[in-house]
């Protein structure tokens, strides 16, 4: 089965990324991969002594994105829609980018803002414009449209 990888931050933006990958997987008949990337490590670089004040094992940052990963999830319409729940650790964009290799698309919450007649992008978003092998879907908020409700560039096209 084919499928959307979708990158959950816990911001409006990626819940209306999740809720376009939902309707358009249920249209398409292809499964959705919700993603939230942990970007902080519990455990410091093991030249960094840090005192330990948890017992051996927890994670609250992983918990923390598995908890609202699961919100998102829930507060969608995944009717009918296969939705498989990652929570990887690293740099996001870098994490998404790898994720969605054979992915049929990427899809972003738009988290960009107009300069003029710019729009400009955040980190992540730009990343995974300019690294991913797939179609990237950046679905702005609503009122945030400019030509329609996604933007869609390839990897191909900056290079």
């Amino acid at each position: 089965m084919s499928k959307i990888v979708v990158g959950i931050d816990a911001s409006p933006a990626s819940a209306a990324a999740l809720a376009w990958a939902a309707d358009q997987a249920r249209r398409t008949g292809k499964s959705v991969l919700a993603v939230s990337v942990c970007q902080i490590h519990p455990v410091p670089p093991s030249s960094v002594p840090l005192p330990v004040t948890g017992h051996a094992g927890a994670d609250p940052f992983r918990e923390m994105h598995e908890r609202e990963l699961r919100l998102a999830i829930d507060a969608v319409d995944t009717e009918g829609v296969v939705v498989e729940e990652l929570v990887p650790s690293g740099a996001p964009g870098r994490v998404l980018v790898e994720i969605a290799a054979d992915a049929d698309s990427l899809v972003l919450g738009g988290h960009g803002y107009r300069k003029g007649s710019a729009i400009v992008m955040g980190s992540v978003t730009s990343y995974c414009l300019r690294h991913a092998s797939c179609p990237v879907v950046v679905v702005p908020l609503e009122g945030d449209r400019v030509d329609g409700p996604v933007v869609s560039r390839t990897a191909q096209e900056f290079r």
